[in-house]
């Protein structure tokens, strides 16, 4: 079921996006080899985090991986593990771009709020409302405004023949006040508002909202807003865009396990949306976390809207901001999200704001997501993450 939109309208990717961001709920559960808390007063946290990544790796079937750290808005840290291509034997580095899955969900978050910022969007703006006329392209149809769209979506969510029908179950778009603020905060299944619900199909409708507003699609609005002020010079918004070609061939080729326990090539396209589609580098994601400390893309308020859990109707923080996962340990803020596209790539980015300290994770196969069921909400499930928090923080954590 491959749809796409005509020009400024949403692309119903059902199957790319929702199998790149949804299929955690059918991880099974990881046995937990907990890496032990090490403090963070070692003689030299680097060399003890590159030599846990190396075993990590191995751990969990990883060809190549790139990582970033960074401390009060430097780069203390970038390097490349493994290959990001076996059969030519192209080392991973720090410069090596990678597709980032969902890590494109913070970047659409803050083109959003710069949206409401120059008060284009609310973020209480009902959503048949904004798409209301939005042509939708699906199955070589053309399908009128957002109240047609959702009988398509209604209907597909009822095909037992459709595999991620789940990921529509229950968006009631044709009886309940679904806004904005439901989409980017996962609440828009059931009761909006009610509970969370981990959707990258659903989050993928914020980018026609963001196209309706201000009359741009998507990847340009990623380039004017964020790429291009940033010197992000090794980040492409979309696959599909033909823009630095360079960068594009330069991209890691991606893996998955074979019967033989050797690894073979694997592939995940997906066209950009909010959700995810955007190629980068840990170095031109660190300028962007940088840019985000500094306020430079969005206000100080806006970010700590992003950064601030949402609550259930019911009063009940919840485990995502806007466009960001937030949780607590020890009263300490992590801000983080993840990408995971199944069998091909994935992601890991890692905010303490109260010590100023970022970790950014780019891999060429699944396994630095997929064991952990990330998407419940919980980084501490991450050896990855629990490495960095060991090393770099007095947090002595164990792996969840």
């Amino acid at each position: 079921m491959n749809c796409k939109c005509s020009k400024n309208q949403p692309r119903f990717q059902i199957i790319q996006v929702g199998a790149l961001i949804i299929l955690f709920f059918f991880s099974a559960c990881v046995s937990q080899t907990n890496i032990p808390p090490t403090q963070a007063s070692v003689e030299d946290p680097i060399q003890t985090f590159r030599q846990q990544i190396e075993y990590l790796q191995k751990k969990y079937n990883i060809p190549g991986i790139s990582i970033a750290i960074l401390e009060t808005q430097q780069v203390i840290f970038a390097d490349g593990f493994g290959l990001a291509d076996i059969d030519h034997e192209i080392p991973a580095t720090a410069n090596t771009p990678y597709n980032i899955a969902s890590l494109t969900k913070p970047f659409a978050a803050a083109v959003l709020m710069k949206l409401v910022e120059e008060d284009k969007l609310d973020l209480h703006d009902e959503m048949a409302v904004l798409l209301k006329d939005t042509q939708f392209r699906y199955d070589n149809r053309t399908i009128d405004g957002y109240g047609n769209a959702c009988k398509e979506i209604r209907t597909a969510s009822r095909d037992p023949n459709f595999e991620y029908a789940f990921l529509l179950k229950n968006y009631r778009c044709n009886t309940a006040r679904i806004e904005v603020k439901h989409h980017l905060t996962h609440t828009a299944q059931g009761e909006p508002g009610a509970a969370y619900s981990y959707n990258g199909f659903l989050f993928g409708f914020l980018s026609p909202v963001a196209e309706a507003l201000s009359g741009k699609n998507f990847a340009d609005l990623l380039v004017e807003t964020i790429i291009r002020p940033l010197d992000m010079t090794r980040t492409v918004p979309s696959i599909n865009k033909g823009i630095r070609q360079q960068v594009l061939e330069d991209r890691a080729k991606y893996y998955k396990m074979g019967f033989g326990g050797d690894f073979v090539p694997s592939s995940y396209p997906v066209k950009l949306s909010s959700s995810a589609g955007m190629i980068s580098t840990v170095r031109d994601l660190a300028q962007f976390d940088i840019a985000m400390d500094r306020n430079l893309i969005v206000s100080e308020e806006s970010k700590a809207a992003m950064f601030t859990p949402a609550i259930s109707n019911s009063g009940k923080p919840l485990p995502y901001g806007l466009g960001w996962f937030v949780q607590y340990h020890k009263d300490v803020k992590l801000v983080w999200h993840y990408g995971w596209a199944p069998k091909a790539y994935s992601s890991l980015i890692l905010k303490v704001p109260e010590k100023e300290l970022t970790l950014i994770l780019l891999a060429n196969s699944d396994g630095a997501s997929a064991p952990f069921r990330l998407g419940a909400g919980n980084v501490l499930r991450s050896p990855f993450a629990v490495a960095f928090l060991n090393l770099f923080t007095d947090l002595n954590v164990f792996q969840q």
